[in-house]
């Protein structure tokens, strides 16, 4: 039995199907170049052979170079590195080669993007929604519902809140990738949209040093490339030995062509992107000031979770897109699905971000007028 069709890909589909139409798009979350990069020719005969399974070496030695520099490790090498199909891809290797080890249970904060919660209930295991809080206090509660082999999946920045890592957490990560029936699985998609001013970089030399961690990050988010579907797993040398075999099996190589490209977009670096998102933070704050859909900025991450105070969150995305053209993200995107909720991007350029909210303002006063 095929399961129906999001909520928010009825949304898409329905903007698809009626063109003539100026639609709000504000669904994808993945930052936008303010002037985008060319890709890179590709070297010949790439785009026609098979690269090697664990990766090119060029973009392997590329993300080492990467992971050294943004989060200062000192020890990751070539063989702790593996290029996927994406980072969603990269969670769900990792996840499918742990339930084959006997990991059966996994813990996540609240919320958590629903695909990795599917990911989870697809590898076979029962994912648990846990209020954490970023802080010493949720090494016990974690511990509390360790029952056997158990994953625990941390996303930092964090989609959709914007919550970051704090150096209060790192005891917390020791302790659990020392736990003989922990497996941490860190999710560092966003590392690069940290926007304190010392922000602390995600654990890379304790997942490298250990059997019980593994760090996942991918172009789309860190390099607004997410067409190229080019991810990766950092771990220790046994954790990728284990890896490869299944990536072989499943996709047998990432596209040459595209690990190529993200090599050279590794080289070239991704600030222009990253001051785009600021640029669209400071939009934000400026455009809600005073109104009623101020939020505080979160310390990280290229969205934001509002609060609409709407009862029925679903019925307002379809209101607004029917009657005001305006295509959201909900809770539903999420598990759990908080109500009220939806997410905003701050990657879109400025123009878009004030008019959008404009409009957004408009839609929840119609609402209310009709309720």
């Amino acid at each position: 039995m095929i399961a129906e069709i999001s909520a928010l890909q009825r949304r898409l589909g329905h903007a698809d199907a009626n063109p003539g139409h100026d639609w709000l798009n504000l669904v994808e979350n993945v930052p936008q170049w303010p002037d985008p990069p060319g890709l890179p020719a590709a070297p010949a005969g790439t785009p026609f052979g098979y690269a090697p399974s664990q990766g090119h070496p060029a973009l392997i030695e590329a993300l080492v170079k990467r992971e050294r520099t943004v989060s200062a490790a000192a020890h990751v090498d070539e063989a702790n590195v593996l290029v996927t199909a994406g980072g969603i891809h990269a969670i769900g290797l990792v996840l499918r080669e742990l339930a084959a080890l006997g990991h059966h249970r996994a813990l996540h904060a609240t919320p958590v993007f629903i695909g990795v919660h599917d990911l989870m209930r697809a590898a076979g295991m029962t994912p648990r929604a846990l209020p954490l809080t970023g802080t010493p206090d949720d090494l016990p509660l974690l511990l509390a519902h360790v029952d056997g082999p158990t994953v625990v999946y941390l996303n930092l920045p964090h989609n959709p809140t914007g919550a970051v890592l704090s150096p209060g957490l790192l005891p917390v990560l020791r302790e659990l990738a020392a736990h003989p029936d922990v497996f941490v699985l860190y999710d560092a998609v966003y590392d690069s949209f940290d926007f304190r001013s010392a922000p602390c970089p995600a654990p890379v030399d304790l997942a490298v040093s250990g059997p019980r961690m593994a760090v996942v990050n991918s172009a789309s988010k860190s390099l607004g490339r997410p067409g190229e579907r080019v991810g990766w797993v950092v771990a220790a040398e046994g954790v990728i030995a284990g890896l490869v075999p299944r990536l072989e099996w499943e996709i047998v190589s990432v596209n040459g062509a595209a690990q190529h490209a993200v090599a050279a977009a590794l080289t070239a670096g991704n600030a222009p992107l990253v001051d785009a998102v600021r640029r669209g933070r400071a939009a934000f704050a400026r455009a809600v000031a005073g109104t009623r859909l101020d939020t505080p900025l979160p310390p990280g991450g290229s969205q934001l979770w509002m609060d609409l105070g709407v009862g029925d969150v679903e019925a307002f995305a379809d209101f607004a897109l029917h009657r005001h053209h305006l295509v959201l993200t909900t809770s539903a995107n999420y598990a759990p699905a908080l109500p009220g909720h939806i997410r905003f991007p701050t990657g879109m350029p400025e123009e878009l971000i004030r008019r959008s909210l404009a409009v957004l303002a408009d839609a929840l006063d119609d609402w209310e007028r009709r309720s």
